[in-house]
């Protein structure tokens, strides 16, 4: 038997598969990706919600600070929109001022569109 074509690989006398194998195998996807899926969705729905919503503000206040204001100091931290920035960026779309949020915006306000872009290869 070919580790392979099966993608089972003998060490020891125990059998080892790799992730890749038995995430086919099972029919399921990496919990990162449907993380990502997820996170992409719902800035898909923050941008179509109306401008006077927490979310929409909070938005408009990260991208305006990110680009006006100076940063803190010592270590980067996670945080959604920083996570936010490198899936846009993954896809090669910036987000640097407020007419980017507007551009992002209107590919948002197409649906089907904005659902073909969430299974991009991050």
């Amino acid at each position: 038997v070919s580790t392979q074509s099966t993608g089972i690989a003998y060490k020891y006398n125990k059998a080892v598969i790799s992730n890749i194998a038995l995430y086919k195998r099972c029919e399921l996807t990496p919990l990162s990706e449907r993380i990502g899926g997820a996170r992409w969705r719902m800035l898909g729905h923050i941008l179509r919600s109306d401008d006077n919503t927490p979310a929409q503000l909070a938005l408009h206040f990260a991208v305006n600070a990110d680009a006006t204001m100076k940063g803190r100091v010592g270590r980067h931290q996670n945080n959604l929109f920083r996570m936010l920035k490198s899936d846009l960026v993954a896809r090669k779309i910036k987000l640097k001022n407020i007419d980017d949020l507007y551009y992002l915006k209107n590919l948002a306000s197409d649906r089907s569109g904005w659902k073909r872009m969430q299974h991009f290869p991050v």
